[in-house]
């Protein structure tokens, strides 16, 4: 009887831990799935940051400046056609500084349009910019008639030489009254030099280039 009691009793210990063991294994765990955390955990994914093009394009298209030429093109594809302009010894007879100051800088928003964009694609270029805006660039003169004088559309007096297949090449200084002091017509030159006085009233030139001042 001895025995058969202890055998009960050690059977009765396996099934008790079985139960327990059981109910451990059932019980929900407090963490969550691994798949789970790595979704929590994962940093939110940040927009691709503008680039330069996309940033001046916003600029140009939130201002009243326009690219003369620009077409469909984006404002960022004109601003880097102009970079190249601006390298050029000249444009439609004129140094680029001039060019800039009498064919873009009067337009509106051109100056902070214009800056931004050399800023951004051609910074070599900022000394011309800084020209037109001050005015301290040299000026040339093409066809039309200049009073004489110092100021905007105004030519000063001076010695200017033109240069180049010269063909019908006239020119004439008049007084403030409109008489010829002097004038010249060349139907075939290389180079032709007028000096314009301070007591001139104007100047005239036609199919003569550019005039630029002989220093």
């Amino acid at each position: 009887m001895g025995i058969v009691a202890a055998c009960c009793a050690a059977m009765v210990v396996v099934m008790a831990g079985c139960i327990d063991g059981d109910a451990t294994a059932e019980k929900p765990s407090s963490s969550p799935p691994a798949a789970e955390i790595g979704r929590s955990s994962a940093p939110a994914t940040s927009a691709a940051p503008a680039t330069p093009e996309e940033d001046f394009d916003a600029l140009a298209l939130g201002s009243s400046f326009y690219f003369d030429g620009q077409g469909t093109a984006s404002a960022s594809d004109a601003m880097k056609r102009y970079c190249e302009l601006l390298g050029e010894p000249e444009l439609e007879g004129m140094p680029p500084a001039q060019w800039l100051a009498e064919k873009e800088l009067t337009k509106p928003d051109a100056e902070m349009v214009l800056q931004d964009g050399i800023d951004r694609f051609c910074p070599t270029r900022a000394k011309t910019l800084k020209a037109a805006v001050d005015g301290t660039y040299e000026r040339w003169f093409t066809d039309g008639t200049y009073e004489v004088g110092v100021g905007a559309e105004k030519i000063p007096p001076g010695t200017y030489r033109t240069t180049g297949v010269l063909r019908e090449c006239y020119w004439e200084r008049t007084s403030k009254a409109g008489a010829i002091l002097d004038n010249q017509f060349a139907t075939s030159a290389q180079t032709v030099r007028v000096t314009v006085r301070a007591g001139d009233g104007q100047f005239t030139t036609r199919s003569c280039g550019s005039w630029k001042p002989v220093q």
